[in-house]
């Protein structure tokens, strides 16, 4: 059980932190996540790319 929790914690942690590295490569240190397409402010750190991009990038 703690085990399952602390690796839901770290995943976590890891999502934030390449959220947080992905704003700053946009040029926006100051926002919590960018997609890592266009560069676009995203709200919350679960999403890599935008909804347009993501649309887009489908076939």
């Amino acid at each position: 059980m703690f085990e399952m929790q602390y690796n839901e914690e770290m995943e976590a942690e890891v999502r934030r932190l390449e959220a947080k590295k992905r704003a700053g490569e946009a040029g926006h240190p100051e926002w919590d996540n960018a997609c890592a397409s266009c560069g676009c402010q995203l709200a919350g750190t679960d999403d890599k790319f935008c909804e347009h991009c993501r649309r887009t990038a489908q076939p």
